[in-house]
């Protein structure tokens, strides 16, 4: 059942997008996990940190990459799905 249901939150993306003003190639990976113990298994990642604040209010984390690089993730989830972005030294990256 989980599969159907990410199936219709990917179905509606295209809507989504086209809503909020985002341009279908500012998403860089759409993924699906069963195995998540949320009700939100559906990622989007989009590419700039603009287009991710046009769905709105965004929570930000902050973390140390590897590479010792201070990243910000942006965070969103709008109907049944999370959209998120990287952003590291001005940079939007996913």
């Amino acid at each position: 059942m989980k599969l159907v249901n990410a199936l219709s939150k990917i179905a509606k993306l295209p809507k989504i997008l086209e809503q909020y003003g985002i341009a279908p190639e500012n998403v860089l990976n759409l993924e699906y996990c069963a195995s998540t113990t949320h009700h939100i298994n559906v990622l989007v990642q989009l590419h700039s940190k603009e287009a991710i604040q046009k769905l709105g209010v965004c929570e930000i984390e902050s973390t140390l990459g590897y590479d010792d690089a201070h990243w910000k993730q942006f965070r969103i989830i709008k109907e049944g799905i999370a959209f998120i972005c990287w952003e590291r030294e001005d940079e939007a990256i996913a």
